[in-house]
């Protein structure tokens, strides 16, 4: 089982990319950038083009393959050109984003709304698999959709235009655009959707992303997409996509892992081993904490916006420390580098820590 950081606008960064693989090691099979606008200039914006330079790469030993980028396009011609730029920069696959629920993108007719427009979108993705056979210029294309845009059975129209191309991986949200990021995944529709899309002669790798937050939701949910009890239908996937829950606990992909590998182990010594070592640690989560402001800090100017990045990360971690909102007040106030720094060892001194963010 694969197992892909999902991408997330503003969050995973170079900075973050680099950081996590060097704490969390090769626990994350690839890991996928905050989308590039492909637009009608054919330009990057500079900080998007400098997010996917080969050189902010440093922590990867084969980038083109372990890293992918994400590019949000509403027409074919913009995305070709997206995609070669990142054919140039080394990259071996890209992923065009069907997905993005977000008004601004929405209301421009990229991201999820396209899946409005079935007829577009289908002679969009012709457009593009037409043009980007030229393997030499064009990279490895891969899909990140909903199952719909308000309504889950609208994924039968789009499983059938998915199945005609040869998509590299196809990525589906269990989830409608409606549904934003709320609620419960949307498991037996998402079923139904690889089902039409295998019946329409789709070959492409399956990849499930929603709501995996705890090695307990994985397991959960791995077992009623493969079916375990029975009673319903059952699919396969080849790799799991996962965004919030590695911002609440960073070492979650690891420790799915090691609970993977304990459930197939024969003795109950072993799988007590694997499962100490794959919880997350107080000093680790220190280390990773200290590590992503050296590398905000070199990527942001003023340490005031550092500090507003990092927030962005407590706002997951917090659930790490019990009966903390008096020190967690005082990270969030703070104005300088030595009064963030002096709020974080307070909330590590004073806190009782809990490894797993799902035993909060």
């Amino acid at each position: 089982m694969n197992i892909y950081y999902a991408p997330m606008e503003g969050i995973t960064l170079y900075p973050l990319r680099n950081i996590h693989r060097e704490i969390f090691g090769d626990s994350i099979d690839k890991y996928f950038t905050p989308f590039l606008t492909a637009s009608h200039t054919f330009h990057f914006k500079n900080r998007e083009k400098k997010d996917v330079l080969p050189d902010k790469n440093p922590a990867f030993d084969d980038y083109p393959n372990q890293v992918q980028p994400q590019i949000m396009a509403g027409n074919a011609e913009n995305f070709l050109w997206a995609a070669k730029e990142m054919k140039k920069l080394g990259y071996n696959e890209v992923n065009l984003n069907l997905g993005c629920p977000a008004p601004t993108v929405v209301t421009r007719h990229k991201g999820a709304g396209l899946l409005t427009d079935p007829d577009y979108l289908d002679d969009m993705l012709k457009q593009i698999f037409s043009a980007s056979s030229e393997k030499e210029l064009f990279p490895e294309i891969s899909l990140k959709t909903r199952l719909g845009f308000s309504d889950p059975s609208e994924a039968d129209r789009l499983m059938e235009i998915y199945a005609k191309y040869p998509v590299k991986e196809l990525i589906i949200h269990a989830r409608v655009r409606e549904d934003f990021y709320s609620g419960s995944a949307r498991l037996e529709d998402f079923k139904r959707a690889v089902g039409i899309f295998r019946q329409n002669g789709g070959s492409a790798d399956i990849c499930y992303n929603g709501n995996i937050d705890s090695v307990a939701d994985y397991t959960s949910i791995l077992e009623n997409l493969q079916n375990r009890s029975g009673d319903g239908e059952s699919v396969d996937v080849n790799s799991i996509m996962i965004g919030r829950g590695l911002l609440s606990d960073p070492s979650l992909a690891r420790q799915i892992r090691a609970a993977a590998d304990a459930s197939s182990s024969t003795t109950s010594s072993a799988q007590t081993d694997i499962a100490d070592g794959a919880s997350l640690a107080p000093e680790e989560l220190r280390t990773y904490l200290r590590r992503l402001y050296e590398a905000y800090a070199e990527y942001i100017p003023e340490d005031r916006n550092v500090i507003f990045k990092m927030l962005e990360h407590w706002a997951f971690l917090h659930v790490h420390f019990k009966d903390c909102d008096r020190q967690l007040k005082a990270i969030r106030k703070s104005r300088s580098k030595a009064e963030y720094h002096a709020a974080v060892s307070n909330i590590f001194a004073n806190c009782e820590f809990i490894s797993s963010a799902g035993d909060h």
